[in-house]
């Protein structure tokens, strides 16, 4: 019980990753800080070439606000950055948590520590929550505050429920990272393939809104069921979409766990 309540491999992992927390803290501040302040130079520009663009970005949600302040950040720093970039960015560390310890012949210590595996699994997902979180909170309050000093209207409690609901999208993909952790023992072969999901995640998405016909291809996409426009322009949340995130994340653990306490692992 003491293993349980003490949640050491849950520690280690927050040490483990802390740098990591702070460089992509730290990048997405100053991409938030950038985005935000940069758009009074460019609104006019965007409301000119608005109508021209709109065919061309059919592919983001809520591209045809984009000559707006709320329709900017959506499409330059939310639909791209936040749902693309560091959606890979965490799917590359989620994808390394158990491989890593595999290659570098390091599980061996986890094993022989009196815990299951199952709690090895839960302890590690449950030390990525804090970066998330980090992440997460540290831009909301850089883009409000540069929204302040710029004089800009959005409604931060929409721009705060957009932050809250990202947090399950995340947690989905670390999700998925940590299952291909455990199938695959190479760390490198892991990041290219999670890499390789996500952005094609991505593009089934934006197949599915460009091209009617293949609408369903969006519904293998976890891009689906996360729309930052909606939230920060009218507070609209997709709870059925949060619904799916969140049996992603279990069904995905369960799996991880299930392949994790049945694989041969030689730690020789």
């Amino acid at each position: 019980m003491s293993d349980i309540s003490s949640f050491k491999i849950t520690i280690q992992t927050i040490k483990d990753y802390w740098k990591t927390t702070i460089i992509i803290s730290l990048l997405f501040m100053g991409m938030s800080a950038m985005y935000s302040g940069m758009y009074p130079a460019f609104k006019d520009v965007m409301a000119d070439l608005a109508p021209e663009m709109m065919e061309q970005f059919m592919f983001i949600p809520g591209a045809e606000d984009m000559a707006s302040y709320i329709g900017f950040l959506n499409m330059e720093l939310y639909q791209i950055f936040w749902m693309l970039i560091l959606g890979i960015l965490i799917g590359l560390v989620s994808a390394s948590i158990i491989s890593k310890e595999i290659e570098a012949k390091t599980i061996d210590l986890f094993m022989a520590n009196p815990i299951s595996r199952k709690q090895i699994i839960i302890e590690k997902f449950i030390g990525f929550i804090p970066m998330i979180l980090i992440i997460n909170f540290s831009t909301f309050l850089v883009v409000s505050c540069v929204t302040i000093a710029i004089d800009e209207q959005i409604n931060f409690t929409y721009l705060f429920m957009t932050h809250i609901v990202s947090i399950p999208y995340l947690l989905a993909i670390t999700s998925i990272g940590l299952l291909i952790s455990v199938i695959i023992n190479e760390k490198m072969k892991a990041s290219i393939i999670m890499i390789a999901i996500i952005v094609g995640m991505f593009v089934f998405n934006s197949i599915s809104l460009m091209i009617p016909d293949y609408k369903e291809l969006g519904y293998i996409s976890l891009t689906h069921y996360f729309n930052p426009y909606d939230i920060l322009k009218s507070g609209s949340v997709d709870t059925v979409g949060v619904v799916v995130l969140i049996v992603v994340i279990l069904e995905c653990l369960l799996v991880t766990m299930f392949l994790f306490e049945r694989r041969d692992i030689n730690v020789s």
